[in-house]
């Protein structure tokens, strides 16, 4: 593992390398609460086939905070971190992003699609907001204040038991280190770490640049997990209808037992997937 710092625009991004330098890149994108941390039970399964570059969002883990909410619009983030990665690499690369990080992957590649050789999409990108019923972006914002507000936890005992809801997984010391970096003690309460204000921007930004104005763009490979808990889900299954019909190259997958967490609870499953759609799409000829 190597640690990084890349400043552009006098903004300081952090993140971590893992695997071959030779190996095709794969840059992860994290969840909205999370960090780069996120991917670490997923990281061992794929460092063999991947150069893996892992980054923290502007306002999360241990990058810095940006300061104009216009600066969390996808295509303004997707140009900025595009900037990061030249720092590291100037070859191709693949993208993987979950949650609000596979919203940000899917604008990445819009605006650079001359370099992505493929993006990969956990249980993001295909049904937030758009496909939920009466979400508008005040009812979201409010019920995003009212989480950031109530996730205040006074030992680690009460933060994995909330956490334990959001996998089903078992929960073990993996799951402790993908975690304890999401939060920070304030008053011998454990509290979120990620920035409010990042929080928050993200979210208008959800409205304002919607997933599905890039999915007519990208050319090339799309690999999409998504949930399957729970079963029975109108705003996922409307979203999975439209990407399916938007974007010409997409292979959707869901794994039994899921929840939003897929790379959590099934890694070893996820990676093998990854892989298997690689080999298949280095095998195509277009």
């Amino acid at each position: 593992m190597k640690e990084f710092k890349k400043t552009v625009d006098n903004y300081t991004f952090h993140g971590y390398e893992f695997g071959d330098t030779s190996l095709p890149s794969l840059v992860c994108f994290h969840g909205l609460t999370g960090d780069s941390k996120s991917f670490l039970g997923l990281n061992k399964y794929l460092i063999n086939d991947f150069h893996l570059i892992l980054l923290d969002s502007p306002g999360h883990g241990d990058s810095q905070l940006l300061d104009v909410e216009q600066d969390y619009m996808f295509s303004s983030l997707a140009r900025r971190i595009y900037r990061v990665i030249q720092k590291i690499t100037n070859d191709s690369i693949y993208l993987l992003g979950h949650s609000w990080g596979a919203d940000l992957a899917l604008h990445f590649t819009k605006i650079c699609p001359n370099k992505i050789r493929g993006v990969i999409l956990i249980d993001g990108g295909y049904v937030f907001p758009e496909q939920v019923d009466g979400m508008t972006e005040v009812k979201a914002l409010v019920g995003w204040r009212e989480y950031m507000d109530s996730s205040k936890y006074s030992s680690w005992d009460e933060v994995v038991k909330e956490y334990q809801n959001y996998t089903t997984k078992q929960w073990d010391t993996q799951l402790d280190l993908t975690i304890i970096s999401n939060f920070k003690k304030v008053n011998d309460n454990y509290v979120l770490k990620a920035d409010r204000f990042s929080i928050l921007s993200t979210i208008k930004t959800f409205y304002k640049e919607p997933c599905s104005t890039t999915y007519d763009s990208l050319e090339c490979p799309v690999l999409l997990f998504h949930a399957t808990i729970p079963a029975a889900d109108a705003s996922r299954n409307k979203g999975i209808q439209k990407i399916k019909k938007d974007i010409k190259n997409i292979k959707v997958v869901g794994i039994d037992n899921t929840m939003h967490n897929i790379h959590w609870d099934y890694p070893e499953t996820v990676a093998n997937e990854i892989l298997l759609w690689k080999s298949e799409n280095n095998q195509k000829v277009y």
